[in-house]
């Protein structure tokens, strides 16, 4: 579905990924794990089209997107729930949701059961449809940010750090929610600073330092990888 061949990024003269190459597979959980500041946020905003490449090419369902502006990305079919939620706080829940379902609004489609199936999938927000964005709570924020990101329907979601700042018992809930998407049909390409969750609920794992990629395999064969274990589980 989702091809990634030797991408470089440059933030000027500084080189934030070099030759990095991954591969997603309809169907499947995938995510990137690494420290703060390896690259990881770098390469999803580099499939969505918020970065350009200096090198490599990204191709999705056999077509070259690396050229594309996001709004056409996001036609295609990929959606991308941004590091830090990035709501918008003005807006009540309702609001939000809409503007994620811009695309299918412009063509005249009904947006309803979109929104419908976003209410199913977190109930909170249902609850919340009239609040504005500002006055939720974190964890509400982030159901918000998936959920408007759903609103595109997506055959590919990409979900950067969606733990950050979130209490233990609150990203239990919501990778239960990442879990669910997935069933629901959408291969998630996830990138997350918590590996211990990233890896319970992906199927296949890349790790990257320095804007590199330095292992890759299952995730069972990540998480007792010592180099893994020993830097990012703990263990």
């Amino acid at each position: 579905m989702l091809e990634v061949d030797a991408i470089e990024v440059r933030y000027g003269n500084i080189v934030a990924l070099s030759e990095v190459s991954f591969r997603v597979t309809e169907g499947e959980i995938v995510t990137l794990i690494g420290a703060n500041g390896a690259g990881k946020s770098t390469s999803l905003r580099s499939v969505s089209g918020l970065l350009p490449l200096s090198a490599g090419s990204i191709r999705f369902e056999g077509e070259s997107i690396d050229r594309m502006a996001p709004e056409d990305i996001v036609r295609k079919g990929i959606a991308h729930s941004p590091e830090g939620r990035r709501v918008f706080p003005g807006l009540t829940v309702a609001e939000n949701l809409e503007l994620g379902a811009t695309p299918w609004r412009k063509r005249g489609d009904t947006i309803d059961a979109d929104i419908d199936r976003v209410y199913a999938l977190f109930p909170r927000l249902k609850e919340r449809h009239k609040q504005l964005a500002w006055s939720m709570s974190g964890g509400e924020q982030q159901m918000l940010a998936v959920g408007r990101a759903l609103m595109g329907r997506p055959r590919l979601l990409l979900l950067d750090e969606p733990s950050l700042g979130l209490a233990p018992i609150i990203v239990e809930q919501l990778f239960e929610k990442i879990a669910s998407i997935n069933q629901l049909g959408v291969t998630i390409l996830l990138v997350e600073q918590n590996a211990a969750m990233a890896l319970s609920v992906a199927t296949r794992a890349y790790l990257i330092e320095n804007g590199r990629i330095v292992l890759a395999d299952t995730t069972e064969k990540m998480r007792n990888h010592p180099r893994v274990r020993e830097a990012y589980l703990g263990a």
